[in-house]
């Protein structure tokens, strides 16, 4: 079958009936799972699937799996749930991270764990905690003071802040069980090797499969073009990659011949079956950091990756990290409150809150900027950082550099309670300070990502130790820090 694109390679389809399409481009190596989830209320019952599938799987375990893989590698991972469609994404530069991201997805979307304490932490626990409540608050509070008018003939697809709390674990498990079915998915890359994907689901348990009628998903197939090519803010908030295998999506859609899957090329897996990191990688007692990152670490360092160029033509440098939108008001507080206070010109510290949101900014010297860097990825995957976000007391928590690493800024968005994040930012930087086994088994990773993103050569960052780390995070987490 050929589609109206240059881009096409070929389009495949797995042994568990998956269909998946890949193309050639200069973007890098992407991934899209279009998952057809049709919402007939306002329970927001796709919405919550879509964050138990990241929560948490059998192979991947780790609440905090997904903060750890986008905070240590360069790789993107994020979801949106829309009227009619989920799309799952990933995105990396390294081949590796790429098919680590595929796998845990993968497994998310076919292997998930669902159980009642990520249903309280990640939805709601009928008090306070939730990340999905927290979300709708702020989404509905956002549309009263909107002036658009919102259209009221439509399901609320991503649920309903006062209806969220409804939904059972049955609730979940039976729509998962319903439509995440192989059949019901298509899978888009670029760039990808697909027989390595099909070797990763080779090694998927096998699905019971529930069926689900060819009109009925036909139907369904013509609904989301429709929907999704409609809606073009949608697309603003994809990257550039992700939105090329959208587009694909869509024209493959458009085809007249696509439900022909039969006539697609079947992938044959290999008759050894591709044995993972996950599946040779022992947890350690105590360990903090997931195996699978612990085993990308040292086959990156074997491979000297940081001197590698990617065999594609990256035409673009990745994009620097910036603050979300919705902080933009808090960083103009800090950054003021930082420059002006002559009287005391050695605070380099500030902190801002509103209602739910919290930012905590301090300063940068030119020669701590390396160091800066890489302590914003190491913090941002430690647990102890992360247990707000996995235990459902905010939305999205993060520690970055920004304004060409003038700053360093850690935020809690959507927050219980803000004020309180605050106070707790310093001590969990003392007690990272004093984590060197966490440090020690992430720094290499964070250097890799560091020269990737900033595009230098490993001999900037060769020198930089777990003690340097900690000495720094003793710096910041010690430095004066006046309210605002």
């Amino acid at each position: 079958m050929t589609l109206a694109t240059p881009l096409i390679a070929n389009i495949y389809r797995h042994k568990n009936s998956m269909k998946h399409i890949n193309i050639v481009s200069n973007e890098g190596f992407s991934a899209l799972f279009v998952v057809n989830t049709p919402v007939f209320d306002n329970s927001g019952v796709a919405h919550g699937v879509e964050h138990l599938v990241f929560r948490g799987s059998k192979a991947f375990p780790q609440a905090e799996t997904l903060f750890q893989l986008i905070s240590l590698t360069d790789a993107k991972i994020n979801a949106s749930t829309l009227a009619e469609t989920t799309y799952y994404h990933c995105q990396s530069q390294c081949p590796h991270t790429f098919i680590l991201a595929v796998n845990y997805l993968l497994n998310g979307l076919f292997n998930p764990v669902f159980n009642a304490k990520d249903l309280h932490c990640e939805i709601y626990d009928g008090k306070d905690k939730g990340v999905i409540y927290q979300e709708l608050l702020a989404a509905e509070q956002a549309d009263k003071n909107s002036t658009k008018k919102s259209d009221k003939n439509n399901f609320c697809y991503g649920g309903i802040s006062t209806l969220i709390g409804n939904l059972s674990l049955n609730d979940l498990t039976s729509f998962h069980q319903r439509f995440y079915q192989a059949s019901n998915i298509t899978l888009v890359t670029a760039n990808a090797d697909v027989e390595k994907i099909s070797q990763l689901i080779s090694l998927l348990p096998k699905q019971h499969n529930q069926s689900i009628p060819l009109k009925v998903a036909l139907d369904q197939n013509n609904r989301n073009s429709q929907n999704d090519e409609s809606n073009e803010h949608h697309q603003k908030k994809y990257p550039q990659a992700i939105n090329q295998l959208i587009t694909t999506y869509h024209l493959w859609l458009q085809d007249p011949d696509y439900p022909e899957i039969a006539a697609y090329k079947e992938i044959e897996s290999a008759k050894k079956p591709l044995v993972t990191d996950i599946d040779t990688l022992p947890i350690l007692p105590n360990s903090q950091l997931i195996p699978a990152l612990t085993s990308l670490s040292k086959l990156l360092v074997e491979e000297n990756i940081t001197e590698q160029a990617v065999s594609l033509n990256i035409s673009q440098v990745p994009s620097k990290t910036s603050l979300p939108n919705l902080f933009s008001q808090l960083f103009q507080q800090a950054e003021k409150q930082l420059t002006s206070d002559k009287l005391n010109p050695h605070i380099n510290h500030c902190y801002v809150s509103e209602q739910r949101n919290a930012l905590w900014l301090t300063k940068i010297n030119a020669t701590e900027q390396v160091v800066a860097n890489i302590t914003s990825y190491i913090i941002s995957a430690y647990p102890r950082f992360l247990a707000p976000r996995c235990q459902g007391i905010c939305y999205a928590t993060q520690a970055l550099t920004i304004e060409n690493s003038t700053y360093l800024a850690i935020y809690s968005a959507f927050d219980i309670n803000p004020d309180k994040r605050l106070q707790e930012i310093p001590l969990c930087l003392l007690k990272l300070s004093q984590d060197n086994s966490f440090i020690s088994m992430s720094l290499a990773l964070a250097k890799i990502k560091y020269c990737r993103v900033y595009q230098v050569q490993k001999d900037q960052v060769i020198n930089i130790t777990a003690t340097d780390i900690s000495a720094y995070l003793l710096v910041i987490a010690n430095g004066s820090h006046p309210k605002v």
